[in-house]
């Protein structure tokens, strides 16, 4: 366990659990702004089940998200697992200081060296910077996603960029929608059903940012939208994990296409790595405190 902060936050990162960011503590206040844990940490083996170990926190998805053989040759029969394979087994620390993290892990599925950088931009904001090289001989197809569970007791609004924006539910239904109306519920603000999950895909925007407005706290979470295109929101009413465990959350999940499959949509609409090349991006997040809880 390593922990970065500033004067404002204290960001705990796990790199023996696959790079996860435990929490996100504002602290001020003393709010924590992620799901907590749900049961003991512990390294997720490369052939391990992630929904078998702790699910709270941040992670990153990589080179996909939902499980599945690796789509094309030469790794035709890879299998990837859930969440993706850097949740899985642990990153190297290469570099620390108390305001920031460098994370570096080797591909066990695919042939590709990954650096991580998580980092304080100020005292009210992260970045998180990703680099990918592609070290085989053949292209890599790969998605990436974000996956932060931010706690959401009550009240929420969802702002996005104005346009003509589109979603699509994943296990897609069949229909694309304008957002936020979803069978009668308005998702920029009001609950889905009770013991319930939803994950749909924006698409259509023209600038990159997400804000989740809750009472005490704002995220903005800002991203390059020629890198980064698509905007996943995560919908947890108490739907998952099954039992006493659940939890309720909305995670905003900027990526770069989609799906959480490597195989449902057309080749062009996934990121590819040629042999030899490198990938960069990065995503924002400040966390600003309403004035109101100021006095707490």
């Amino acid at each position: 366990m390593i922990e970065i902060q500033s004067s404002a936050l204290l960001v705990t990162v796990l790199p023996e659990v696959g790079g996860k960011i435990a929490q996100i503590r504002d602290l001020q206040s003393g709010h924590d702004l992620l799901i907590g844990p749900r049961r003991p940490y512990r390294t997720i083996p490369m052939n391990g089940d992630w929904l078998q170990h702790d699910t709270s926190g941040m992670d990153d998805c990589f080179p996909n998200v939902a499980q599945g053989l690796y789509p094309q040759a030469p790794w035709s029969d890879t299998h990837l697992p859930d969440l993706g394979e850097w949740t899985h087994g642990t990153w190297e620390v290469t570099d620390a200081d108390p305001a920031k993290i460098v994370l570096e892990r080797t591909g066990s599925a695919l042939p590709y060296v990954a650096v991580k950088t998580i980092r304080m931009a100020n005292d009210r904001s992260l970045e998180f910077s990703y680099l990918v090289e592609n070290r085989g001989d053949a292209p890599i197809r790969y998605l990436w996603s974000a996956h932060p569970l931010i706690s959401v007791d009550a009240s929420f609004t969802i702002e996005v960029p104005s346009g003509n924006l589109t979603f699509r539910t994943f296990p897609h239904d069949g229909k694309v929608r304008r957002w936020p109306m979803y069978q009668g519920i308005d998702l920029s603000r009001e609950w889905i059903a009770p013991g319930s999950n939803l994950k749909v895909f924006l698409t259509g925007m023209t600038e990159g940012w997400c804000a989740l407005h809750l009472p005490s706290h704002t995220l903005r979470f800002t991203f390059d939208i020629e890198s980064i295109p698509v905007l996943g929101l995560w919908f947890n009413n108490y739907g998952f994990p099954a039992g006493e465990q659940a939890f309720r959350c909305i995670a905003v999940e900027p990526c770069t296409s989609p799906s959480d499959l490597l195989d449902e949509l057309a080749p062009s609409e996934y990121p590819v790595l040629r042999p030899g090349e490198r990938s960069q991006w990065s995503l924002g997040l400040q966390v600003s405190r309403h004035s109101s809880t100021e006095a707490e």
